[in-house]
């Protein structure tokens, strides 16, 4: 048997380059693994976008208060995992926030002054009270007209630890770096002579991630703003960059972007209630 190798393989998709690098002893089976991986990706981005009108999301965007949508499993999978995270950072995290968004800032992520009538009704479309789920039935139901759900602060996450399943129940790979537009970053298993994959993320010094993923939201640029859900109310966040260290991809997209929301406190608070979750602040 031959020494195993490191091969790298790159794909566009979900607005953003995701990029894999596997430890395999046989090159045209990782290429193999890895168009696999890329087709999964490209189905995912079908079913989750809600820039794709027949998508899931797509199709649950605007729909009639009372009308049960039918969705597929990744979908039903970030909508409940969401609302999982929503619950735990007391509504920090919420790809409901649509209608929110619309309303205080424009295209480029710049303030929208909005009066408080648009603010109040976009505010009563926003949150995981006014989404009925029905995992069994694979439905999920606005209770309100026009909500508006948004799963790129999740999607891509999802998208790696599906990854990663894939490529270790079709092909026994368990050692690989996954990384989803250098901001969320996955690694299974070890890269060789390593006790993981040494990445960056903006922690002092590069660490080893093993079995474990790290997520970093704050990159845009100077002068952005995000909606904080709980208030309704603009976050300054071209200074701030936070990273979150989690045990799967699709945690730690989702609590990179909470821990943008969060205070200091708030976060250290999280993280000591949960402690397989860390920080890195760069701010």
């Amino acid at each position: 048997m031959s020494t195993p190798g490191l091969h790298r393989f790159g794909h566009e998709a979900m607005a953003t380059r995701f990029e894999i690098t596997l430890v395999h002893e046989d090159a045209a089976e990782a290429a193999s693994a890895a168009q696999e991986v890329w087709d999964d990706i490209d189905r995912l981005e079908q079913q989750l976008s809600r820039f794709v009108s027949y998508s899931d999301i797509g199709r649950l965007n605007g729909s009639e208060a009372g009308r049960a949508v039918d969705i597929h499993e990744a979908a039903m999978d970030c909508l409940t995992y969401g609302k999982e995270i929503w619950e735990q950072t007391g509504g920090a995290f919420d790809v409901t926030i649509g209608p929110l968004h619309a309303a205080l800032r424009n295209r480029d992520g710049s303030p929208r002054k909005a009066s408080k009538e648009e603010i109040e009704n976009a505010k009563a479309r926003c949150g995981y009270q006014h989404l009925q789920l029905d995992p069994e039935e694979f439905t999920a139901t606005p209770l309100v007209d026009n909500m508006f759900i948004d799963l790129g602060a999740i999607g891509k996450g999802y998208a790696l630890d599906q990854a990663a399943q894939l490529l270790g129940e079709r092909y026994g790979i368990t050692s690989a770096l996954l990384n989803a537009g250098t901001s969320t970053l996955l690694g299974i298993g070890s890269m060789p002579g390593q006790d993981g994959w040494l990445v960056r993320a903006g922690a002092p010094e590069p660490f080893a991630l093993h079995n474990e993923a790290v997520s970093g939201s704050g990159f845009q640029v100077q002068g952005a703003h995000i909606v904080d859900p709980r208030t309704a109310k603009l976050v300054n966040m071209s200074r701030i960059i936070r990273w979150s260290v989690a045990p799967n991809a699709t945690l730690a997209d989702a609590l990179s972007t909470a821990f943008i929301i969060m205070n200091r406190k708030e976060i250290d608070a999280f993280c000591r209630q949960y402690p397989e979750i860390r920080v890195i602040y760069c701010e």
